[in-house]
């Protein structure tokens, strides 16, 4: 979805470089306007007329301009609105505005699917397509009424010049006649090359408008198939595509846990191994080492089981020095 180019912006470009242009225009060809518009050539009913067709020019481009310039606040809620949406924001409209088309359409769909009703996105996109054309009726009118008004301008400005002729006929002088022909001539050419040039500038920005427009719509609705419906419908085919990737992200994760369980077992092997490996390599004597270097460095007292054993040692020598005593005793009675 193409929602960066932005047809108002250039539309609105064009409208800034034609006024420029037209200013300009006016400027450097001030003698030769002046002349042709405010001449005495020209009567007063071709003047008023005149005055009422660029009236029509300026309103209507006026109002194609705030439009445009509506648009444009439309598409950058439309965009906001998008960047909510895929950052999955709890409520993406509460920062928006509440009556742009785009926030309007979220509020729609979601009450849809809040009472449980079906989405027809083809009513939807024709009801806003005609909110919008209502809101262009005064342009319509002024692309409708424009060359209109040139050639009721040029109707009545010749109508004045055949009233000028008639009393031309009917006047041996006709000098006044005459003067009322040639301004009523002035005033249809006049008239006729204003409305033709309003209508020719007015006719293009009316369709660049019309661009826009269709533009604008055909991002909101492919905002609405592409980020709504699927959010709150669920048809055969979502539903479907749902349980695939639920069933492909549960075999994914069963061989992930049958990877780190193949691990485990194979951490756990080698641990054992490595434990037997230990018990084959300490001996007793090595135990004992152990333990003594352990005494040493903590001064610990020797054990009992070793007072123990000094004692069953010294038990036979005591025995034996007490034998000699007796022997000696009875020597000494003898003599």
């Amino acid at each position: 979805m193409n929602v960066g180019k932005s047809s108002a912006k250039s539309t609105l470009i064009q409208i800034v470089i034609f006024l420029i242009t037209f200013a300009l225009l006016i400027f450097y060809k001030k003698d030769t306007i002046v002349g042709m518009y405010i001449s005495g050539e020209i009567s007063k009913t071709g003047m008023i007329i005149n005055a009422i067709i660029f009236a029509l020019f300026f309103v209507g481009m006026l109002r194609i301009v705030l439009v445009l310039f509506r648009y444009i606040n439309e598409q950058g809620v439309l965009l906001q609105l998008i960047e909510y949406l895929k950052e999955n924001a709890q409520d993406p409209v509460a920062r928006l505005q509440q009556n742009s088309l785009a926030v309007n359409r979220y509020n729609s769909i979601h009450w849809l699917a809040k009472q449980g009703s079906p989405i027809n996105q083809e009513a939807l996109a024709s009801s806003a397509n005609a909110y919008e054309n209502s809101r262009l009726t005064l342009i319509r009118f002024v692309h409708s009424t424009l060359i209109l008004a040139g050639v009721f301008g040029t109707v009545v400005s010749l109508s004045m010049a055949l009233i000028g002729a008639s009393g031309l006929l009917n006047s041996p002088e006709g000098v006044k006649e005459m003067g009322t022909i040639i301004s009523g001539m002035s005033s249809a050419l006049s008239s006729t090359i204003t409305a033709i040039v309003c209508f020719f500038v007015f006719a293009y920005f009316y369709l660049r408008l019309n661009d826009a427009r269709i533009q604008l719509l055909t991002q909101v609705e492919d905002m609405t198939g592409m980020y709504l419906i699927p959010s709150v419908s669920h048809t055969e085919e979502s539903l479907i595509n749902k349980v695939s990737e639920l069933t492909n992200a549960l075999n994914q994760a069963a061989e992930k846990l049958l990877m780190v369980e193949d691990r485990f077992i194979l951490a756990g092997d080698t641990l054992q191994q490595a434990v037997n490996d230990l018990h084959g390599q300490i001996s007793h004597s090595g135990i004992d080492d152990i333990k003594d270097l352990i005494r040493k460095g903590f001064h610990l007292s020797e054990p009992e089981y070793d007072t123990d054993k000094s004692a069953e040692q010294n038990e036979p020598v005591t025995g034996m020095g007490q034998k000699v005593d007796g022997d000696n005793k009875a020597t000494d009675l003898t003599t």
